[in-house]
C-alpha cells in the first residue's frame, strides 16, 4: 500500500520511476530530480560501497557498509581514511586509499541547476496561486512541495493502543489487544454496564373512555398524554433513582413535562443461576418489562396512574408515569428541521452503598466488610415521537 501510494501524484499521474539493471549500468537509467528518496538511497549505496572497499577488514564496520558510531574509537577511523594515521600510537600504520566522491548521476550526483528558479517563478506567474501548495500542505509533505502538482499521497498515521483507567477507583475501562493487526478489546467497560436502561413507551386509554389511542407519529396536541418510563438497574446493589426535567422542553416549541413519581427504588440485578434457584414469585417479578404489551389506563376497573407511587415494579427495574402536554406546532415549526420532534431531557441520580475490598489487618487476617455510599449524575435524553398539527384531531 505505502509502495503504490509512493508511486503516485495528486490527480493519478504516475511519477518516473528508475529501473536500474544490477548486471549493467546504462547512460539512460539516470536519477529524476524530483526524486530526493531515490537520488538519497543511490547516495547511500555509493558511500558504503566506498567504505567497504577503502578498509574491509576495519573491525568498526558493520554488515551494511557504514560504521558503529556508538564506538568511542569510530571518529579517529574514519579520519585514518583520508590520512592514514589511527591515533592508536602506531606511526608505521598503512595508508589506506582515500575513497573518491560520486562523479555521475548513476552514483547519485545531483547537480544544482539554477533554471530551476526561472521555471518555478514562470509557472507561479502563468498558473497563479491557486496551483502553489499552501503552508498546511507543505508541512504534511515528507519533502518540499512548491506546487499542488508536486504534492504524493500522505498515508495514515498509526496510533498508538492505549488503555483507560478510571479517575476515581482508577480500575481499567478500556485494554486493548496488543497485536498490532488485532482491533478487538481485552477489557471494554461501557456505561450501560453501570446506568440504568431506559425504556419508554405510551399508556394508552381504556377502550371504556372512547378515546383515540396514542400515536408516536402524531402525538395529540394541546391534550394530556401518559407514557410509562422504565429503568433498569444493571449493578448488583439497590440504588435509589431521583428523576428531575425541566417543566417545559427548551427550545421552539416547548412541551409540558410531569413526573409523577419522581424518586423510586429498585432491587438489584442477578445472575441467572441465582435467578432460577430462586422462589417463584422472584422469578415472575424479575421478568423485563414488556415494550410490547399494550397498557391501558381509566376505564372500569382499570388501573389510574397516581402521583408519588409507582406503576409496577420489578425484581430489577421499577416503571413510572410520565405526563406530556405537548404544545399546537405551527406550520413553520414543522418545516424546520426536527422541529416536531418531541424529547425530553431527564436528570437521572442514583444513590447506592458498594461493598468495599476487604483489607488485611495487623495479624494478616481479612478485615471487616464496610460499605461505601456512591453516587451518580448524568443527563439523558429520551426521544417520544412527532407532534400532529392541531387541525388533524378537530
Amino acid at each position: 500500500m505505502r509502495s503504490d501510494m509512493g508511486k503516485l501524484k495528486i490527480g493519478g499521474k504516475s511519477r518516473a520511476v528508475s529501473t536500474k539493471s544490477s548486471d549493467a549500468e546504462s547512460p539512460s537509467d539516470t536519477i529524476p530530480d524530483d526524486e530526493p528518496d531515490s537520488v538519497f538511497a543511490t547516495l547511500r549505496s555509493f558511500y558504503n560501497s566506498q567504505l567497504s572497499s577503502s578498509n574491509s577488514t576495519d573491525p568498526l564496520l558493520t554488515p551494511s557498509g557504514g560504521f558503529n558510531y556508538s564506538s568511542p574509537s569510530s571518529l579517529a577511523r574514519i579520519m585514518s581514511l583520508y590520512t592514514g594515521r589511527g591515533g592508536y600510537g602506531k606511526k608505521d600504520q598503512a595508508r589506506t586509499t582515500p575513497m573518491r566522491e560520486s562523479a555521475d548521476p548513476s552514483e547519485g550526483l545531483r547537480v544544482l541547476d539554477t533554471s530551476s528558479d526561472t521555471e518555478a517563478i514562470e509557472r507561479m506567474r502563468n498558473q497563479g496561486w491557486i496551483s502553489t501548495a499552501s503552508i498546511a500542505q507543505q508541512a504534511e509533505q515528507k519533502h518540499p512541495s512548491r506546487f499542488v502538482d508536486d504534492l504524493r499521497p500522505t498515508q495514515v498515521l498509526l496510533r498508538t493502543k492505549r488503555s483507560k483507567r478510571c479517575r476515581i477507583c482508577r480500575h481499567i475501562l478500556v485494554k486493548p489487544e496488543a497485536k498490532v493487526q488485532s482491533t478487538r478489546f481485552r477489557i471494554r467497560l461501557v456505561a450501560l454496564n453501570y446506568i440504568p436502561t431506559i425504556s419508554l413507551k405510551p399508556l394508552q386509554p381504556a377502550p371504556s373512555t372512547q378515546l383515540p389511542l396514542i400515536d408516536l407519529n402524531a402525538l395529540p396536541p394541546l391534550r394530556a398524554s401518559q407514557f410509562l418510563l422504565t429503568l433498569k438497574n444493571p449493578l448488583f446493589d439497590p440504588v435509589k433513582i431521583t428523576l428531575a426535567t425541566p417543566s417545559h422542553t427548551p427550545g421552539r416549541p416547548s412541551h409540558k413535562v410531569t413526573i409523577l413519581c419522581p424518586q423510586f427504588d429498585i432491587g438489584p440485578h442477578m445472575d441467572q443461576w441465582d435467578e432460577a434457584l430462586g422462589d417463584p414469585k422472584s422469578r415472575r417479578s424479575s421478568k423485563m418489562f414488556n415494550l410490547s404489551k399494550v397498557e391501558y389506563a381509566g376505564g372500569d376497573g382499570g388501573k389510574i396512574a397516581e402521583a408519588g407511587k409507582v406503576w409496577e415494579k420489578g425484581r430489577n427495574w421499577t416503571t413510572v408515569v410520565v405526563e406530556v402536554v405537548c404544545a399546537d406546532v405551527t406550520e413553520s415549526e414543522e418545516t424546520a428541521e426536527d422541529g416536531d420532534v418531541l424529547e425530553i431531557p431527564v436528570f437521572v441520580r442514583m444513590d447506592w452503598e458498594a461493598e468495599v475490598e476487604r483489607e488485611e489487618d495487623a495479624g494478616g487476617g481479612k478485615g471487616e466488610e464496610r460499605k461505601e455510599k456512591r453516587e451518580l449524575a448524568y443527563w439523558a435524553v429520551v426521544g417520544i415521537g412527532k407532534v400532529g398539527r392541531l387541525d388533524g384531531f378537530v
